[in-house]
């Protein structure tokens, strides 16, 4: 593909994401779970009456409190046990949200290729990882647990568009990727034009995502980013890296390249970082649970 057409195919997935041209609408739920993001006055009951208005979000909601990762000895029966007994309030709220946003696409990927058990499983990793590490962040440096761990669950949005969209031409790249063993942002930027990260961004800015999810989305991949976000892109970036290479062959403390830059940006102690690698390698196989309950059935 020559660098013209490649451009013409740049613009055109440009103006159909921010256009909305053949993409299905943010939905009422997402809305209403993205106004309440930050509301310290949310209540258990407020939250589980916006979740019961979405039959299908309610049951998923109870799926993943039932799911291995919480271990709950009697079965979850409703949204406000989920939340009360088992997710509590912000992760049930961010689970929520993320379902929602992807929902739309899940259910209408055409896609053979595309993994979405290893999507979720990816996001689950990055995000547990992230929540993990922001307690071990030097006091002096404000991050937001719960932001972190949304911005893991979503820092790759932007594949379900593209596959959404592009199902025959994603399949083929899928496929080249693993074949010629390429890196998906290389293969999506020499053949579209664009990448993951880039339409991820369009489609956050869109649906008015927060501003930090969006740059995570945006520059996660990017080693060089120094914007306003940049504390919240270096972990997520360091995260997703990790969660990659260890869904490659299950090796816990195999340190990501940026690991060294996170520690001296954090202050997080090496050894206290080795320890929450460790326990998203103990609790793994619940978190695979997690991911499987997040796949729309």
């Amino acid at each position: 593909m020559n660098s013209l057409s490649t451009q013409m195919k740049h613009d055109d997935i440009r103006l159909t994401v921010h256009g909305m041209q053949d993409l299905p609408a943010i939905s009422p739920m997402s809305t209403k779970l993205l106004g309440v993001i930050g509301d310290d006055r949310l209540s258990i009951h407020q939250l589980a009456d916006i979740i019961r208005q979405d039959v299908s979000l309610g049951g998923r909601i109870i799926g993943l409190a039932n799911s291995a990762y919480f271990g709950q000895r009697e079965p979850i029966t409703s949204v406000e046990d989920a939340i009360f007994k088992a997710l509590g309030l912000r992760l049930t709220q961010n689970m929520a949200l993320g379902i929602a946003l992807s929902g739309p696409f899940s259910s209408q990927v055409h896609c053979a290729t595309f993994d979405m058990h290893g999507f979720w499983l990816k996001a689950v990793l990055t995000a547990n990882l992230a929540q993990g590490l922001c307690k071990q962040v030097r006091g002096d440096l404000q991050i937001d647990i719960d932001m972190a761990y949304l911005a893991g669950l979503l820092h790759e949005l932007g594949l379900l568009p593209l596959v959404y969209l592009y199902p025959e031409q994603m399949d083929e790249l899928f496929t080249r990727r693993i074949t010629q063993h390429q890196h998906l942002r290389e293969v999506l930027r020499k053949e579209l034009g664009t990448d993951q990260h880039e339409v991820g961004a369009w489609l956050a800015m869109n649906w008015q995502i927060p501003p930090a999810i969006v740059d995570v989305i945006a520059h996660h991949a990017e080693a060089d980013y120094d914007g306003e976000h940049a504390l919240l892109v270096l972990l997520i970036r360091c995260c997703s890296r990790w969660a990659i290479l260890y869904m490659e062959d299950s090796i816990w403390d195999r340190l990501p390249e940026e690991t060294d830059l996170l520690l001296e940006y954090t202050g997080i102690d090496r050894s206290e970082m080795l320890k929450v690698l460790k326990q998203q390698h103990v609790k793994f196989g619940a978190m695979e649970s997690m991911a499987h309950a997040l796949v729309e059935s």
